[in-house]
């Protein structure tokens, strides 16, 4: 992207405050984020007091080191399930994450994905269930890995938000984000 995706603008704040606020207004009152090699400019440009922030030594290793990060940290708090929202998914809805916990709360699934028209996306909602198996599986496998091992404990959320299958990676992606959001012509 050539600057920090957690520090780009995105409705009047940036990626990774859009997404805090969207944990709080879903009363996720343990937000941990997880930072790389951005933290001190990421550190420099927002408030993060009131959340957990953990460092990922090795953020090349893929994004599962960072979950698994994350999930190391909350092992001994009476803790259900994890929320795992990239920062490269600032669009997708309250609404959205709302309906993955809610359908993890109907019970019966270790993992809660949401789909678009059919189509699986993120974030990701795993069960205390099965985080000893995402701390045991290897960073480069990733966790699609632990997504994939047992179909019968998935759960899918429907959703009408095709936001979920798509993430913000390339400078192109983040101007077509950003038509979205207000259409107008740019001088």
């Amino acid at each position: 992207m050539g600057e920090p995706k957690a520090l780009l603008p995105y409705r009047g704040a940036t990626f990774l405050e859009t997404i805090l606020q969207a944990c709080r207004a879903l009363g996720l009152n343990r937000r941990i984020v997880v930072l790389g090699r951005d933290k001190d400019q990421i550190a420099r440009a927002m408030d993060l007091s009131g959340e957990t922030v953990l460092l990922n030594p090795d953020p090349a290793s893929g994004p599962l080191r960072s979950v698994q990060l994350a999930i190391r940290q909350i092992l001994d708090h009476p803790v259900e399930a994890a929320l795992v929202w990239h920062v490269d998914r600032p669009h997708v809805g309250i609404a959205t994450a709302q309906a993955m916990i809610d359908r993890f709360r109907e019970g019966g699934a270790a993992i809660v994905v949401p789909a678009y028209s059919g189509k699986r996306g993120h974030p990701v909602l795993f069960a205390r269930a099965v985080f000893e198996e995402l701390l045991t599986t290897p960073a480069s496998h990733g966790a699609r890995r632990v997504v994939r091992a047992d179909p019968g404990r998935v759960a899918t959320a429907p959703v009408n938000d095709r936001a979920v299958c798509e993430d913000i990676d390339t400078p192109e992606d983040y101007a077509t984000l950003l038509r979205q959001v207000d259409p107008r012509p740019t001088e």
